[in-house]
C-alpha cells in the first residue's frame, strides 16, 4: 500500500470512491504488482480497454490489444474498497479516469511479495 501523502492523490481518491461507490466508500490505494487477477478479470479489461482506445485514441489499434497490454492499460492507480473487498483499477486517458470495478472473487493479494525493505 502507497502511504505517501499528496492532497491532489487524496482529493481525486475522494472522487473515484464517491463515483465508484458512494460518499460512505473508503479506497485504499495498493500497487499492482502486489495483486492477482482472475482470467474473467483480464477479458472485462480487455473489452473495457477496447472500448477507451476507439473512443479517446483516434489511431490506435484496438483490435490488436494483448491481454497484458489491457490489464497494463488499466494500473494507473489501483484501489482496494474497504467496503466492498473489490478492487478498483483506473486508467487516466485524456485528462480523464477511466475505472474499472473488479469483484473481490476475481482477485487476491499475491502470497510470495518477496523481500521487504
Amino acid at each position: 500500500m502507497n502511504t505517501f501523502h499528496n492532497p491532489q492523490a487524496t482529493e481525486e481518491r475522494v472522487k473515484i470512491a464517491q463515483v465508484m461507490g458512494g460518499e460512505r466508500t473508503i479506497l485504499h490505494e495498493l500497487d499492482f504488482q502486489d495483486v492477482a487477477i482472475s482470467s474473467n478479470a483480464v477479458l472485462t479489461l480487455k473489452k473495457a480497454a477496447t472500448a477507451v482506445m476507439q473512443r479517446f485514441m483516434p489511431g490506435s489499434r484496438p483490435e490488436s490489444l494483448t491481454d497484458s497490454q489491457a490489464v497494463a492499460f488499466f494500473i494507473d492507480r489501483v484501489f482496494w474498497d474497504e467496503n466492498t473487498k473489490g478492487l478498483i483499477l483506473c486508467a487516466d486517458i485524456a485528462q480523464k479516469s477511466f475505472c474499472i470495478p473488479i469483484p473481490s472473487e476475481h482477485w487476491h493479494m499475491k502470497t510470495d511479495l518477496g523481500t521487504i525493505q
